[in-house]
């Protein structure tokens, strides 16, 4: 959005005579150009305003968030609509984008099956639509994102995990570790840790008690309340949590950013962040995702 054509816009409909849209006569002369963007939005909202909750009551004409939830092993489908006049390159943390469809028609393969590519960015054109699948379970990490650790006394630390033919945990659907993906079971991250979780890892993580959390860290390099509180500081009794989004027994998800690529674009009035920023949730297994609307 240019303000500068919105204010023109309301100008004219605001001056002597308060020129009505529809009524005889009245007529806007608005140029729109030359265009200077300086509020980018998704599902018309701008960062911060798309992380709060859908039909936030401060924005009664902007029902929806920006932040998509999903648990390791779910597939989350992205419809991306180009509905502006510039190309936005938006990008996806935590996994590539598997193109499913472009303007409503499958990408397929004369045998029917899938063949759309996977994008680091999809980049949204003025008036085309793709939809795309997303999928993360942790493989690819080299460490146990569970923070298991096999001589724990705590009877979830010390969770199995029993691969498929596909190397994923998928024997009890309850699990707190469905789908975790098996290569990786009790590797550890960190090489002096404190709490109950396994050491000797590559790692060695930053005291909890000397920098600050930002609202959307997830607690830990865990994931999940369960391993997040285990994962204590050197005093034994602060985790690496506690801020005011999220508790150290919350949600405790992993927060990845999902962004355009055009750095102006994450800006508001050239402010950042803004603009066309926000999160995917990858949560923890025990969260229940709300998705009644």
């Amino acid at each position: 959005m240019d303000p500068n054509i919105h204010r023109q816009a309301e100008e004219q409909v605001t001056a002597a005579g308060k020129c009505v849209a529809g009524a005889p006569g009245c007529s806007l002369n608005v140029p729109t150009e030359p265009y200077h963007p300086a509020y980018f939005m998704i599902n018309g909202r701008s960062m911060p305003d798309d992380m709060d909750p859908n039909y936030a009551t401060q924005y009664p004409h902007q029902p929806y968030n920006g932040d998509p939830h999903m648990h390791p092993g779910e597939i989350t489908l992205l419809r991306i609509i180009g509905q502006g006049r510039w190309q936005h390159p938006f990008h996806e943390h935590g996994n590539h984008v598997r193109i499913l469809a472009r303007d409503g028609n499958l990408l397929l393969t004369p045998n029917q099956t899938l063949a759309g590519p996977l994008l680091f960015t999809t980049t949204t054109t003025p008036g085309l639509a793709m939809d795309g699948l997303f999928y993360w379970t942790a493989k690819g990490l080299n460490w146990d994102a569970y923070g298991h650790n096999p001589a724990s006394s705590d009877p979830l630390a010390k969770l199995t995990c029993s691969p498929d033919t596909n190397g994923y945990n998928t024997s009890d659907p309850t699990a707190i570790n469905y789908f975790e993906w098996c290569q990786d079971h009790n590797k550890p991250l960190e090489a002096h840790p404190f709490g109950d979780v396994a050491g000797a890892g590559p790692a060695t993580l930053p005291d909890a008690n000397l920098f600050t959390n930002g609202a959307w860290y997830g607690g830990s390099p865990y994931l999940g309340p369960n391993a997040t509180t285990r994962a204590v500081g050197p005093t034994g009794t602060t985790p690496p949590s506690g801020t005011i989004a999220n508790s150290p027994g919350g949600e405790a998800g992993f927060a990845f950013m999902w962004h355009s690529h055009n750095e102006r674009e994450i800006t508001t009035n050239n402010i950042f962040p803004g603009g066309m920023l926000m999160m995917m949730l990858v949560d923890s297994r025990e969260f229940v995702i709300d998705e009644t609307n």
